[in-house]
């Protein structure tokens, strides 16, 4: 069984909702940032962590894609087209959406005080709206997800920055890119892996 490590208010949540989507079992292991069982496995001591035997994957976006290569599911072939096509849609999430959001966030409340930077919120703001404005371009006309009919990997990661950007005050987009969010975001296996988090 696989044992993630982390806290379900992380992004370990990522890894909890392709469980679901995956319909795998798993053991929650509820641990801080750089707290003893974390910096056992990840000298960084950033979660989540997941643990597969004796061996441990580290980073959220790693572990997703790990899971889904794993499972043949929710991923395109490694050396296609298709897996360029879904790997840029991953990168896009993870450095034009979780790169703005954790930036904003520990200018306002993860750094100590002396080493936030004024105004910085505001720019993250600017900058996502502008990655909204990109994104709005590339989602394909009537297309559900990002790659078409089909729900992968990159879904998964974007829209679990959708609701971090709406927490951190960010505007989600009106038209296609604000249906999609919540589309992504329905999907049965998010509200089970959210009430997991909820009642955690």
């Amino acid at each position: 069984m696989y044992k993630l490590i982390g806290s379900p208010k992380s992004r370990a949540f990522r890894v909890m909702w392709m469980f679901e989507e995956l319909g795998v079992d798993y053991e929650m292991e509820p641990a801080r940032p750089h707290s003893e069982p974390v910096l056992k496995v990840n000298p960084a001591g950033k979660v989540p962590v997941l643990q597969v035997g004796d061996d441990a994957v580290i980073d959220s976006a790693a572990i997703v894609q790990y899971l889904a290569d794993a499972h043949g599911r929710f991923t395109h072939r490694p050396g296609t087209i298709e897996r360029a096509r879904q790997d840029s849609f991953l990168h896009f999430g993870l450095d034009d959406m979780d790169g703005i959001c954790w930036t904003a966030a520990k200018h306002t409340f993860i750094f100590p005080e002396a080493r936030r930077c004024q105004g910085v919120k505001e720019s993250c703001a600017w900058d996502w709206d502008n990655a909204m404005a990109a994104f709005a371009k590339r989602l394909g006309d009537g297309d559900d997800y990002v790659m078409g009919d089909e729900f992968t990997v990159p879904d998964l990661i974007i829209g679990h920055c959708a609701g971090w950007a709406r927490n951190s005050g960010f505007a989600w987009p009106d038209g296609r890119v604000g249906a999609y969010f919540e589309r992504v975001r329905s999907r049965p296996a998010f509200l089970k892996a959210w009430e997991i988090r909820e009642n955690s």
